[in-house]
């Protein structure tokens, strides 16, 4: 579980660099406006710092998709996105996981600990090792009064490491298609498609 607004053109040549960045501005344009999966968003940046808050109507329990959120290392069975998320650390509601994923299609790797409340149903998110960002975040549930439905919520402080070549609109969309992404996941794994 991770948003992460990053491209990746270190040690490309120069044609390598260009291209890469038309290929992400163009992967970032589908992410922009309003998206299906997004039922509230709030991305602002201040200088390095990205504040990110975003929602995701999923139509199952709290208790399920809590429990799809302690399965990490599932994230690269359930989205194409995710090419590794191997869980390197399990002590308990601590985790530390190694994750390999695509953000507008340039891979980022990533080491992630991330500890679980099981009494609140919030799962709290920092990054232990990134050439790009430091994330520290939240991702907390919060169930509809009939317990049918489940607001996912992501609320991060993401501090960007390294001066990115793309404009903000861009990180802005690789946050949004990374949230998406993971909701599109929990949904694969509970069948809710």
């Amino acid at each position: 579980m991770v948003a992460v607004c990053v491209t990746a053109f270190l040690g490309l040549s120069g044609c390598d660099a260009i291209m890469g960045l038309l290929n992400t501005g163009k992967a970032a344009r589908q992410w922009e406006g309003d998206i299906k999966e997004i039922a509230f968003s709030e991305l602002k940046k201040d200088g390095k710092v990205f504040t990110i808050e975003l929602h995701s109507r999923i139509d199952a329990p709290a208790d399920k998709i809590w429990e799809s959120m302690k399965n990490p290392g599932r994230l690269a069975e359930t989205s194409e996105q995710y090419k590794k998320s191997e869980v390197l650390v399990d002590e308990g509601n601590r985790k530390e996981v190694e994750v390999h994923m695509l953000a507008l299609g340039n891979l980022q790797m990533l080491k992630l600990e991330m500890i679980y409340d099981d009494a609140n149903k919030v799962m709290h998110l920092k990054t232990l090792e990134s050439a790009m960002v430091d994330i520290d975040a939240t991702y907390s549930l919060e169930p509809s009064p009939d317990g049918s439905k489940t607001m996912y919520v992501y609320k991060a402080i993401q501090t960007d490491k390294i001066q990115l070549p793309i404009g903000t609109g861009v990180q802005e969309s690789a946050i949004k298609e990374s949230f998406v992404n993971q909701v599109r996941a929990i949904k694969s794994q509970l069948g809710a498609g």
